[in-house]
């Protein structure tokens, strides 16, 4: 406990008291796995029961990644952190690894899950959230699987258990998962009152996350409106030609760009609005540090290119460049207001049906990027991007 006290002080804040009580929580753990790793040293032998695993909810920007990643740096022994985006990437490698091959999918991905789980006395697993179905099927194999192994995990969510896969056409199927999740876990809740990635501590990472060379690249990113030449100018952006259009393949769908070289410029329509996934998105993520999305519609008002499953696509692109720490920039004509999108989402006056069901936790990533606006009337005839 002391260490992530000092961890907080060094980065400059002290622990609300439902961190300081899942701070608590996660030491209890660390030292249960000390005391199995000296009892398999002297006899040989695994202790039987397994520690139970932790599972930290709350809302966005309450530290609960930062909590389990202070936890995890302080943990000695074989341990593995993970994100929940590239989880399902290594299951989807696995899958088309077996591609043509005598096995069934069913055995690539548990081969995945087993390899995810080899090695380790802990899993750490970061955002994790389920919006479909067949994700569901996945989380259900993993935790399966875990418990066989008798793998303790350290899960962070912006949801409790009973509200993932909200879908309620949905959702029934997936409630012996949920069953899975209270059994093996202690439940800890961290809803304190500050937003620590709206309201940055002087000197913490995220206060020094624009000013610090080669540090924190996602949020040296801008939201550019309505995207005048002159505005993508300031920062070093001039639209691409038509010669540099390219027909990009990350994994198993084809993506029409209008540039990538040293970065990746490409309109929200193209990016979001047909079939590529998660998988995609993280294979772009390892070849572009620069991503420069344009025509992209407002998240308050309805329109053709801002589907549901289309702000759902969008939802993945910035989790996946918020962890991959990936500079980005959002060009559209506005408003690009994704905390007045979260409020009308929240008011039942208004259709809000298209808007992905973490808008919050989006609209809090997206609060760390600056914004660029129009300085004068005559800006707007010239704006580009669509």
């Amino acid at each position: 406990m002391a260490e992530i006290i000092a961890d907080a002080d060094a980065s400059g804040f002290v622990l609300e008291p439902a961190q300081a009580a899942a701070a608590a929580r996660l030491c209890q753990l660390g030292e249960a796995l000390t005391v199995r790793r000296a009892g398999l040293r002297r006899t040989g032998l695994l202790r039987r029961r397994t520690p139970r695993s932790v599972y930290l909810h709350g809302p966005v920007g309450r530290g609960k990644s930062w909590l389990m990643d202070s936890f995890y740096r302080q943990l000695p022994g074989r341990k593995r952190r993970i994100h929940f985006h590239d989880f399902f990437r290594q299951l989807h490698r696995g899958v088309h690894a077996s591609a043509g091959r005598p096995e069934a999918d069913s055995t690539a991905i548990q081969r995945s899950v087993d390899s995810l789980l080899s090695d380790v006395d802990i899993l750490c697993f970061d955002e994790f959230h389920v919006h479909d179905v067949g994700d569901g099927m996945f989380v259900a194999k993993l935790l399966r699987t875990a418990a066989q192994r008798r793998v303790p995990l350290v899960v962070t969510s912006n949801y409790p258990p009973d509200k993932l896969l909200p879908n309620p056409l949905w959702h029934d199927h997936f409630v012996p998962t949920i069953g899975m999740i209270k059994e093996m876990m202690d439940i800890v809740e961290i809803d304190g009152d500050t937003d620590f990635r709206r309201s940055p501590v002087p000197g913490s990472a995220a206060a020094r996350r624009s000013d610090s060379p080669g540090l924190e690249a996602f949020g040296r990113g801008k939201i550019i409106t309505p995207g005048t030449p002159a505005q993508l100018g300031a920062f070093g952006l001039f639209p691409p030609s038509k010669s540099q259009e390219r027909i990009l393949t990350p994994t198993t769908q084809r993506l029409s760009v209008k540039a990538a070289d040293d970065m990746l410029w490409v309109s929200f329509r193209e990016l979001c609005g047909g079939l590529m996934s998660t998988a995609d998105y993280l294979a772009l993520a390892e070849d572009y540090g620069t991503w420069v999305i344009d025509g992209v519609p407002s998240p308050t008002m309805e329109s053709a290119a801002g589907s549901a499953p289309a702000w759902q696509r969008f939802s993945n692109v910035v989790d996946v460049l918020y962890d991959q720490d990936i500079t980005l920039f959002l060009v559209g004509h506005g408003p690009l207001d994704w905390d007045l999108a979260g409020d009308l989402a929240q008011d039942p006056a208004h259709r809000a049906g298209a808007q992905p069901v973490d808008v919050a936790r989006i609209a809090s990533r997206l609060s760390l990027l600056g914004r660029v606006e129009a300085s004068a009337p005559f800006e707007e005839a010239e704006a580009g991007g669509s």
